[in-house]
């Protein structure tokens, strides 16, 4: 038996990368509701409202063990 080949769209997920600002100023963030959107703002807590979103970076600061220098830190609201 040979396995059905997967396509770009089995494997990854659309999604809309952008800040706080550009949220809110620059996309229309409304008319993006079918695509998963992770939301930049670096703060305790977000403060971002128009829409939902799905993954929030909170910090550029963050440590992981066994990379050197600073890394992204994000939190998923996906359960994936």
């Amino acid at each position: 038996d040979v396995a059905p080949s997967r396509g770009l769209g089995d494997v990854y997920k659309e999604g809309i990368y952008a800040n706080k600002t550009w949220l809110n100023s620059y996309l229309d963030a409304p008319g993006l509701s079918s695509y998963k959107i992770w939301l930049a703002q670096y703060a305790a807590s977000p403060s971002y409202t128009r829409t939902r979103y799905d993954m929030w970076q909170y910090s550029s600061k963050g440590s992981v063990a066994g990379i050197s220098g600073n890394v992204d830190m994000n939190i998923s609201y996906l359960g994936y």
